[in-house]
């Protein structure tokens, strides 16, 4: 989930080549809110069109979806109950966000069964 919308772009094309499918991008919280069952990982900004994402972070947790935040906020900023979540800080790049997240997909057992199969979020 990304409100800008070339980040975004370039995030669901690296997915895309990753091999995964790609449910969005979203540039709100309410648009992928509906999708979340669907996912086997998220890419989520903490900050989406300055509405926070951490309610929506934590029904993915709640879900034991593997998640990556891609963030232009520290890793310090974060709530507490977030700490063991992988931080991409922005300005580096999506690849290195999809990387961490696909090592938190394989993780969790998620990752080859469901590639193909399964939207990833970007």
């Amino acid at each position: 989930m990304e409100d800008e919308y070339f980040i975004a772009d370039d995030c669901a094309s690296l997915v895309r080549q990753a091999g995964y499918r790609v449910a969005g991008p979203f540039c709100s919280i309410d648009d992928a809110r509906p999708h979340l069952a669907d996912a086997c990982g998220a890419l989520v900004d903490v900050n989406v069109n300055g509405t926070s994402s951490y309610g929506l972070i934590d029904d993915l947790l709640k879900m034991g979806t593997p998640i990556a935040l891609y963030t232009g906020y520290d890793k310090s900023n974060l709530p507490e109950r977030f700490a063991h979540i992988p931080v991409v800080t922005k300005p580096r790049g999506c690849a290195e966000a999809l990387e961490v997240l696909c090592e938190q997909i394989g993780s969790a057992g998620k990752g080859e069964a469901r590639r193909y199969q399964r939207p990833i979020r970007a």
